[in-house]
């Protein structure tokens, strides 16, 4: 879920334009290729456009136009080993420009590394402070890793500069819930459920508040809501798992324990995949 939060558009942006103060292609045929990527990304054709900037890269590899380029085309197209290798290169190459620390650290959050994703976009938040999409982004690691203090500080910014913004209003619902805010935590959750019955993270909120509220069956159902908008969610199968043990349900309890610890346990290896992939090679 928090992917394609994060990274819903980005395919689009990244065949609109290239980075601001991006040096030229140092060829025509690079800048050729570079067209040509634009155009198949426009049109859908993500695997041709990531074709045609594999080329450009070998021609021009430190080009920081097809680098960018080449990064968040991996990044929306999923090819998460490629795009953190990438990323890690352009961070160093420009270690001032906010923009390739925030997209390494939604890179390493959808890789589900979210100590080293909360180090990149705490970067990206000093260089280039107030945007409301790093916060946001700050808000989801740091929920994720249990820093709900810190994440609600996040949210509200979020918040303040973009108030509309129904994941920012999720991700405060899900810090407040954290801190054993339930009021505020349920209001924000329902908030967003008006706008988006089926929202993942709200609907956790929900459980997690019911629970709290010792209301196990009301937050059973949340929560099985809750997984069946996003079955990948850790946090969702081991609140449920606490629901079931509440209810007196110890089969199904320990059925959903398994498949958080699981669900750990693919995050450790995608974490390792991607870590280990070389920039434009294998997707993990």
């Amino acid at each position: 879920m928090i992917g394609r939060v994060l990274i819903a558009g980005l395919l689009a942006a990244t065949a609109a334009a290239a980075q601001p103060g991006a040096q030229a292609a140092p060829a025509p045929s690079v800048r050729a290729l570079l067209q040509l990527a634009q155009r198949q990304a426009s049109d859908g054709d993500g695997a041709g456009a990531l074709e045609s900037l594999r080329t450009a890269r070998a021609m021009a590899p430190n080009s920081e136009e097809i680098l960018s380029a080449f990064a968040q085309l991996s990044l929306a197209t999923r090819m998460l080993g490629p795009a953190v290798a990438t990323l890690d290169s352009l961070t160093r190459i420009c270690p001032t420009v906010g923009q390739y620390h925030y997209l390494l650290g939604v890179a390493l959050m959808e890789a589900g590394d979210m100590p080293a994703a909360v180090v990149s976009l705490e970067r990206a938040n000093r260089l280039e402070p107030e945007r409301p999409r790093t916060l946001l982004a700050l808000a989801l690691a740091m929920n994720s890793r249990k820093q709900y203090r810190e994440a609600k500080d996040a949210a509200v910014k979020s918040l303040e500069l973009d108030p509309d913004n129904i994941e920012a209003v999720a991700a405060l619902a899900e810090a407040e819930a954290g801190t054993g805010d339930i009021g505020p935590a349920e209001d924000h959750a329902r908030r967003v459920l008006a706008r988006a019955a089926a929202h993942p993270t709200a609907l956790l909120v929900v459980g997690i508040v019911r629970m709290q509220q010792e209301r196990y069956a009301d937050a059973r159902d949340a929560l099985e809501r809750a997984i069946a908008a996003n079955p990948g969610s850790a946090a969702a199968h081991y609140q449920l798992s606490l629901a079931f043990a509440r209810l007196g349900d110890e089969t199904r309890a320990q059925q959903h324990v398994e498949i958080y610890q699981q669900k750990l346990r693919e995050t450790e290896d995608r974490i390792k995949a991607v870590r280990s992939s070389p920039a434009g090679e294998k997707r993990p």
